[in-house]
């Protein structure tokens, strides 16, 4: 996939006669390394949303006269764009063509003809010439590829940072996570094609009323929030409470992320998002060093997105989760079983080892899958999901 990433925050500089939003943007992969690479021009859609009397949002195509385009051998697109005199307060940035955009968890899983290929970007505007917004948003519905689109979730918004480095941004493996659970959970009637992963489905859609999930370096949040919004979504009755942990320096911009999910859930599910962050540094965590929230109860399922990129860290990461696990039989007086859904997008061939160091630590796959990507003149790419038990 491709993102659409702003590489600063737009400004709004007033003319003689009308406003001036400035952008500056750039489309690139999730990691950065690779600019999109287009045959054809790709035109770009800037839309904008203010509030109605009635407090509608009613949208405004920016773009509607004079659409910017990114072309092949671009690293960088800037334009200015003549704003409205009615406020605008959000705007979104993608490709103009529905059929090269990720709107939704549909878009991606299972893989279209043209879906998915790009995401776009959303940022709140300043209301004058006031200081501009410190983040910008990714939103994505969430919905089963069968079902109806008037009854998918209310969007998953999740804030990232400005510019194309990797730090506190989505990631391919994360997104592609949440649209195959989105399928699983959320698709209506149960499709009639073969279930990727049945023993993951009944973790996760069977009769369980009540579940435990801890999620291992969380990043921004998207899946371990994702997951909280499909699971309480679902019409299978699952109550799910999720710890997502990571290092302390990612703690800002998660919280951040619970914030506006809690919001959301308020104002429009009437119920509180039973979400939660704490630090876990994989060093502790492999001697069974955790934090209060860890330890204070047995755990489930436990998430693991796009972590096994880095070999350095691969044998702290194995040995906490084996650790967790021992926790959770503990805690249990021996009958409980600890599972893990692992998923990651392979960049190179080293990240083979942690399967070994997995079986090292008596876990073994259980059930495996692994899922194209949505790619625009790229070579092929695919996420690898896993879920792994231990006796």
């Amino acid at each position: 996939m491709h993102y659409v990433r702003l590489l600063r925050p737009p400004t709004v500089e007033q003319g003689r006669s009308h406003r001036q939003l400035k952008i500056s943007l750039t489309i690139t992969t999730d990691l950065g390394d690779a600019y999109l690479f287009s045959q054809e021009p790709i035109e770009l859609a800037v839309v904008g949303a203010y509030q109605n009397a009635e407090g509608r949002l009613v949208p405004v195509n920016l773009t509607q006269n004079a659409s910017p385009r990114w072309r092949a051998g671009m690293r960088a697109l800037k334009f200015d764009l003549q704003l409205p005199r009615n406020p605008i307060s959000t705007i979104q940035i993608r490709p103009a063509n529905r059929q090269l955009t990720a709107l939704a968890t549909s878009d991606v899983y299972p893989v279209g003809q043209s879906n998915g290929l790009v995401m776009g970007v959303y940022v709140d505007l300043p209301s004058s010439e006031g200081m501009p917004s410190q983040v910008c948003f990714r939103s994505l519905r969430l919905t089963g590829a069968s079902q109806d689109p008037a009854a998918a979730v209310n969007a998953l918004q999740v804030e990232e940072d400005f510019g194309d480095s990797i730090a506190r941004h989505i990631w391919d493996g994360g997104v592609v996570t949440l649209s195959l659970v989105a399928d699983l959970c959320l698709a209506s009637p149960v499709p009639v094609r073969h279930n990727p992963m049945p023993l993951l489905s009944n973790i996760l859609c069977g009769q369980r009323r009540e579940l435990n999930i801890l999620e291992l370096g969380c990043g921004v949040g998207i899946v371990g929030i994702g997951f909280l919004r499909i699971l309480k979504a679902s019409s299978y009755g699952v109550s799910p409470k999720i710890l997502m942990t990571d290092l302390s320096e990612a703690e800002e911009r998660a919280q951040a992320n619970i914030s506006r999910c809690l919001a959301d859930s308020q104002s429009s599910e009437g119920g509180r998002a039973d979400v939660e962050f704490e630090s876990l540094d994989w060093q502790d965590g492999k001697v069974g060093l955790f934090g209060e929230k860890v330890q204070s109860q047995p755990w489930d399922l436990l998430l693991v997105s796009e972590c096994t990129y880095n070999t350095d860290t691969l044998l702290a990461l194995v040995q906490t989760l084996s650790a967790i696990h021992a926790h959770s039989v503990q805690k249990t007086g021996g009958s409980h079983t600890t599972k893990i859904f692992l998923a990651t997008k392979p960049r190179h061939s080293s990240e083979r080892e942690a399967f070994d160091m997995f079986a090292e630590e008596g876990w073994r796959v259980e059930e495996q899958t692994v899922v194209p990507l949505p790619v625009l003149n790229s070579n092929a790419q695919s996420v690898e999901m896993y879920l792994l038990s231990k006796s």
